[in-house]
């Protein structure tokens, strides 16, 4: 396995962006991640779709490879 597929969270020299779509209590809808320097339209983002039942608890995750300014697009099967 690929220490940079591991676990996002822990990788150093990695940015990590956030996107809340519409949801109010904190919890992302996409969370990005890729090295330091790569531009958002660039193809190595390792981006995650979350779905959340009416309480907030996460159900379902689903990660793909691509660019985040294209995340929803990308995601848009499982929306």
């Amino acid at each position: 396995m690929i220490l940079r597929n591991a676990f996002y969270r822990d990788l150093p020299e990695e940015r990590r962006l956030y996107d809340y779509g519409a949801r109010t209590d904190g919890q992302p809808v996409y969370r990005g991640n890729a090295k330091l320097g790569t531009p958002e339209d660039a193809d190595s983002w390792i981006m995650v779709f979350a779905k959340y039942d009416a309480s907030g608890n996460t159900i379902e995750e689903y990660c793909r490879a691509g660019k985040w300014t294209e995340r929803a697009l990308l995601f848009l099967e499982y929306v």
